[in-house]
């Protein structure tokens, strides 16, 4: 298997940043759904069906995106980062 190019001279440290990176956006993604869920729930307004047949307008399609792109950009994007 060949090593992607932004890769080949990424050390540990690059790596490491790389998936601490993805598992901070991962945390804050699952901690914010699972309170929109809760408060949701709660009120009576989300069932669980309703996230799964829901389809975004298209200022949504944008925001998702553009939110895509930002953690593609800084997850691999974190072996070309100062820290």
């Amino acid at each position: 298997m060949e090593v992607p190019k932004y890769l080949e001279k990424a050390t540990i440290d690059d790596l490491a940043r790389m998936i601490e990176g993805l598992a901070e956006e991962l945390w804050v993604t699952k901690d914010r759904l699972f309170v929109l869920e809760e408060v949701l729930a709660g009120k009576g307004t989300l069932s669980d069906s309703t996230v799964d047949e829901h389809l975004p307008s298209e200022r949504l399609q944008a925001v998702l995106r553009r939110e895509r792109m930002r953690l593609i950009q800084r997850v691999l994007g974190a072996p070309q980062m100062d820290h």
